[in-house]
């Protein structure tokens, strides 16, 4: 009688031990099985061919997302966790208490450590439901009829894989950056910020044809292949550098704003850049924060205008501030004008005119409390004054000059209208 009470405590420990944690990699998982972060350390699913694991990974001394990354190089390409607007990034859980459980009615759930749902599949496929991770990088969700009910595929976070389709309603999103097809059907990057958003590839001062894309085009769908050709339908297109079959590839859209294609240099270990979106960087959006002005004369490198100072040394996202106040109550001539050369704002205009003299242009924003800085181009007399400050270049070819307004006090250099 002993012996059978040990026997069914032995099975009873080793079917718990197979349900949480395994000592060696998954190949699938099953109807009440689960991992705990505690166990990060243990691979949770591999793929077969061993490309891919998926898992807990950790993001922070107590944080972890339930992601998919390459075995070797440890580069996540999905995450689970829902993205939050609030911060530009996806929420992790805690280490101790969460887990990332398969129910008994099919449906796979992440919870934290207070037992909240932070992300489900939405699957009610039943006991016989099964969970693997396909060479592709793809995680599936099969009923027992090995019908696929979910996959990660359909729900990409930053990262494309080959065959990997990005379709109309999903986007890549990386911080406030993201990577969608609009409603005219053309392929675009968007800053959606905390104060702003705003368009800023293919060049929204042109129009989809200028921009060599068609509009005229229903499936909104593009993809990566396997020799490294990233295609959209609506025109576009990246070849890699280095293409041809039997590279490891993705397609990412960086913190930075930019989405790029990386190739995996496996003798190197690294992934090496082979093609990107947006050429020169200072035209992505967001980028130096507010009234920053992003140069890329040196190097790209982001500055403040003169009497403006960062407000985070450390994080130029949280923007430059004004080191005085211009109000309503305050006179006129107590300002002018400091010039920066090639430098401009993009968008969020208080005002534009034509053919105006840069003499008038100054006395406008001179002359208006709401006004902070003006662009001037003087082949056209153009004149843009402006409220607030987003989206600052400097470019050498810009056919005009920025002028900023500071206090008759500044030490700088400060221009004049004589």
């Amino acid at each position: 009688m002993a012996a059978l009470l040990f026997l069914a405590l032995l099975s009873s420990l080793s079917f718990h031990l197979c349900s949480c944690v395994s000592a060696s990699p998954w190949q699938t998982m099953t109807t009440g099985s689960y991992m705990r972060p505690e166990d990060h350390d243990r691979i949770f699913l591999l793929s077969p061919d061993t490309t891919f694991s998926c898992g807990f990974h950790r993001v922070g001394t107590n944080a972890f997302t339930f992601s998919i990354w390459y075995t070797a190089m440890k580069t996540v390409v999905w995450t689970a966790n829902p993205y939050s607007a609030a911060n530009g990034y996806y929420s992790p859980v805690n280490l101790h208490g969460s887990r990332i459980s398969l129910n008994q009615d099919g449906n796979l759930v992440l919870a934290d450590t207070n037992g909240s749902m932070v992300w489900e599949s939405k699957t009610s496929s039943g006991k016989h439901t099964i969970v693997s991770l396909l060479d592709t990088g793809n995680l599936v969700i099969n009923d027992s009829s090995n019908k696929v009910v979910w996959q990660s595929f359909d729900s990409p976070t930053d990262t494309l894989l080959p065959w990997q389709k990005l379709k109309k309603d999903i986007r890549l999103a990386s911080g406030y950056h993201h990577l969608y097809f609009d409603n005219d059907n053309v392929l675009r990057l968007l800053y959606d910020g905390p104060d702003i958003t705003s368009i800023y590839w293919p060049s929204p001062d042109y129009d989809a044809q200028k921009n060599g894309r068609n509009r005229y085009n229903s499936t909104r769908v593009a993809f990566l292949d396997d020799k490294g050709n990233f295609v959209s339908s609506d025109g576009f297109k990246i070849v890699a550098s280095d293409s041809g079959p039997g590279i490891k590839r993705r397609i990412t859209i960086d913190h930075d704003g930019n989405f790029r294609m990386y190739s995996l240099d496996a003798s190197a270990r690294k992934w090496v850049v082979t093609g990107q979106a947006v050429i020169q960087m200072c035209y992505v959006h967001g980028l130096c924060g507010k009234n920053g002005l992003c140069d890329y004369s040196e190097g790209l490198k982001c500055r403040c205008p003169p009497e403006y100072v960062m407000v985070d040394p450390t994080d130029w996202n949280k923007e430059c501030k004004p080191t005085f106040t211009i109000g309503s109550n305050q006179p006129h001539d107590n300002f002018t004008f400091v010039k920066q050369p090639h430098a401009d704002f993009y968008g969020f205009d208080l005002s534009s005119n034509q053919s105006i003299s840069f003499e008038a242009c100054w006395d406008i924003c001179l002359n208006s409390s709401s006004c902070i800085s003006f662009t001037y181009k003087g082949g056209d007399g153009w004149c843009y004054t402006k409220n607030i400050l987003y989206n600052g270049q400097v470019y050498p070819y810009f056919p005009g000059d920025n002028y900023m307004k500071v206090p008759k006090s500044f030490n700088g250099s400060a221009s004049s209208i004589s």
